[in-house]
């Protein structure tokens, strides 16, 4: 039987964002969600999960690029502007050649616990905002070395494609980042993973399914014509509301969680007998 997990992102961004991911879990195909503790309505939002979906999978969206971090940031003055909030992505390329390893780690171990704090249990996996956990050296040899000591499983992030498809990828959503330095990333990130823990990748990661290629047609396209192997694939989304005061692309977000929670995505998933999971069936017990 095919596997899909079908992972929301920036849960805990805004309150419409997080009612938006409950909706699309209880009304639709989202199995799964990975929150932004460091944001304000992350607590309130997981609360709200705990109590009205508790069966939507909660994993952890590393963030390293908005808002302000959990520890102080006189802790960690690397990662942070003179305001102690995180660089905006804009700010990035020039930023993160600063960026210190050990204050990496402590900022991600201290998100994990956060969550764990709020939850009572670990994270059922790792992913993250803008993908900056694994696009940056340090920080993926952080995040790494972390989800060996908690034993939790990863986002697939492959290096395995050419470099005109990690340019377009990266430049997707930092296209202010520059070609020569995408490629000489590369080698970097490959380095990385060289040094480090062997990575647990329990899903394909497909990445078709965001704006603008977020329409029903195209999520239900997705979902016909890939390919499941052994492993389960994973489907990222971002469903939120279009009347979000708090962000300015409520309209993209509003059409992910129509396409979600429509029937004839339901149908679609009944129809190829494909079984919906989180990342939770994935867990190392």
């Amino acid at each position: 039987m095919p596997t899909l997990i079908v992972n929301a992102d920036d849960f805990g961004y805004t309150p419409s964002i997080n009612s938006a991911i409950i909706e699309a879990h209880q009304k639709g195909i989202v199995t799964s969600t990975t929150v932004m503790i460091n944001m304000p309505y992350a607590e309130e939002g997981l609360h709200q999960v705990m109590q009205e979906a508790p069966k939507l999978g909660i994993g952890l969206h590393i963030n390293l690029t908005h808002g302000h971090p959990i520890l102080p940031p006189s802790a960690i003055p690397s990662l942070v502007d003179e305001n102690g909030q995180f660089f905006l992505p804009d700010k990035l390329v020039t930023a993160a050649s600063k960026f210190d390893g050990d204050e990496l780690y402590q900022e991600i171990a201290a998100q994990l616990e956060r969550l764990n704090s709020i939850t009572g249990r670990p994270p059922t996996h790792l992913d993250s905002h803008y993908h900056m956990a694994f696009i940056h050296p340090l920080a993926l040899e952080a995040t790494l070395a972390l989800a060996d000591e908690y034993r939790l499983p990863l986002r697939e992030s492959n290096l395995n494609v050419s470099d005109e498809e990690l340019i377009a990828g990266l430049q997707f959503f930092m296209p202010f980042m520059p070609t020569e330095f995408i490629l000489g990333l590369k080698q970097q990130l490959q380095a990385a993973y060289a040094h480090s823990p062997a990575p647990r990748y329990p899903a394909t990661f497909e990445s078709r399914y965001a704006a603008p290629n977020n329409t029903l047609g195209d999520l239900l396209n997705i979902l016909t014509d890939t390919v499941f192997t052994k492993r389960p694939v994973e489907i990222m989304c971002h469903p939120g509301r279009q009347d979000d005061p708090l962000i300015t692309n409520g309209e993209q977000k509003q059409r992910e969680l129509n396409a979600l929670t429509h029937p004839a995505t339901r149908e679609v998933i009944e129809r190829l007998n494909i079984e919906l999971v989180s990342f939770a069936a994935f867990a190392e017990n």
